[in-house]
């Protein structure tokens, strides 16, 4: 199938095809794109103008056929739907992509600079992803119950969901976070450090149920915590899988590439994080690298994690009876990676992909967090003994109730500042800039305690 022959007019083509398709640019990875798309099956004749106008969705369908064919797995184009039926060696089951794209409005994920990186916030940019993961899971989800699963090749086989975010700039930080929490509910680990130096030790976890779309309206989270999205067996998921992924693929080109990152240290004598930096060709990195299957455990038709197993592949679960996420991450594991070509100022190619690329549009912005006044939220989660935690912002601070599991009873911490998570309230309690405040008693009921921070509060604000 021929993808770099152009079938639009310039001005109609992607950025980012533009930018492959300029000569000299991106040689080598144009030949790892059209191995991809070796064996793809054009089924409806449009997808050679799609990758070339949206790009976005036809990349991630030729990365994900690449990587079934790495699995050993065999797939079956005679039907016009789903995207993929698959025969592995443990099983048959259904794959079907998706990407989670920018909202309307809003800034698409080509258009950027690296100097917005320092305004950009790391809870924004999983706010929005969480929140357009969520969209794009439930939509596909709507149209398996609506179409797919009528169709006698569908039926009684698992049916994976392929996703991926390019939601906007610097979409591939967020990792798999944004997904876990909308899957799973689950937010971080809880952190604090230890007694030497560099130690860090986990105390417990924050939760995260619910995402804040605008102000007054709360999505749900957790999808893969009941039954409600059991026609969906798993999530098949992989941020990586960008242009750094192809160029890490590639062939030495006319440019030096930099690649830098971090892999995970998984032994019996280690866990850890191990940062790299690397040219290529000395960057060494798999097709597979940076792939997540997220199973949901509620599945009418489960698949076999067998398939993903001994392989560069994250396993998330979850366990009902206990509450419980679990994540499985092989040793070397690529967390994060991002490229850098170093081509000089002087190319005319880049120049002209620039001159084509340059924008000065005013985009939305998704609107700050606020929480209601003086309004007590279960959040979760557990911070050694202590549970059934909640969350609450009141004259400027911001108040945090847990239960002691052990005395069951109840005590309040509360601290000067607006804090939106369990984690970035630990870490305000912990800056000696910041003013905090705790109960000096136990009571029985959260409200007591809740009642009783506040009356201490109360008391600062009018003695100031």
């Amino acid at each position: 199938m021929d993808i770099f022959t152009p079938i639009v007019s310039e001005e109609l083509q992607h950025p980012h095809f533009r930018l492959i398709s300029q000569p000299g640019l991106y040689d080598p990875e144009s030949k790892v794109l059209k191995n991809w798309a070796d064996g793809f099956a054009d089924r409806d004749n449009k997808f050679a103008k799609e990758f070339q106008t949206t790009f976005n969705s036809s990349f991630w369908e030729l990365y994900l056929f690449a990587c079934f064919k790495e699995l050993t797995c065999s797939v079956d184009f005679s039907h016009p739907a789903p995207d993929f039926i698959l025969t592995s060696p443990y099983g048959e089951f259904i794959a079907e992509a998706t990407t989670a794209n920018h909202p309307q409005g809003f800034r698409p994920e080509w258009d950027k600079d690296p100097r917005m990186l320092e305004e950009s916030k790391m809870e924004d940019i999983l706010r929005l992803s969480t929140i357009r993961l969520l969209q794009a899971v439930t939509d596909k989800h709507k149209k398996y119950i609506s179409s797919y699963s009528k169709l006698a090749h569908v039926q009684n086989k698992p049916f994976v969901i392929c996703v991926t975010p390019f939601d906007q700039p610097f979409f591939f930080l967020q990792d798999s976070l944004a997904l876990v929490r909308v899957l799973y509910a689950y937010e971080q680990p809880l952190i604090i450090p230890g007694t030497h130096e560099g130690e860090l030790l986990i105390v417990g976890e924050s939760r995260k149920y619910k995402v804040q779309k605008k102000p007054g309206v709360e999505i749900p989270l957790g999808l893969f915590t009941n039954p409600a999205m059991a026609d969906v067996s798993a999530i098949f998921f992989n941020n990586r899988a960008t242009l750094c992924k192809v160029r890490a693929l590639a062939g030495e080109g006319k440019y030096p590439v930099i690649f830098y990152g971090s892999r995970a240290i998984e032994s019996e004598a280690e866990t850890g994080v191990q940062r790299f930096v690397a040219e290529r060709p000395n960057h060494q990195e798999t097709l597979l690298d940076g792939c997540h299957i997220l199973l949901n455990p509620f599945a009418k038709h489960p698949i076999d994690p067998q398939i993903f197993e001994g392989r560069e592949i994250a396993i998330h679960d979850y366990d009902p009876q206990s509450d419980s996420y679990k994540l499985k991450i092989p040793d070397g594991f690529l967390y994060q990676r991002a490229c850098m070509a170093l081509i000089p100022e002087t190319e005319e190619a880049l120049k002209k992909y620039k001159a084509s690329t340059s924008s000065t549009t005013t985009y939305q912005e998704l609107s700050s967090e606020v929480w209601a006044e003086d309004q007590l939220m279960y959040i979760g989660g557990q911070n050694g003994p202590f549970c059934e935690n909640h969350m609450a912002h009141y004259c400027g601070w911001t108040i945090l109730v847990s239960l002691d599991s052990i005395d069951q009873d109840w005590s309040g911490l509360a601290v000067n500042v607006l804090c939106y998570s369990h984690p970035k309230f630990m870490q305000a309690n912990s800056d000696d800039n910041i003013t905090s405040l705790e109960l000096a008693e136990w009571l029985p009921t959260k409200e007591d305690a809740y009642t009783a921070i506040k009356h201490k509060i109360d008391t600062i604000s009018e003695q100031s």
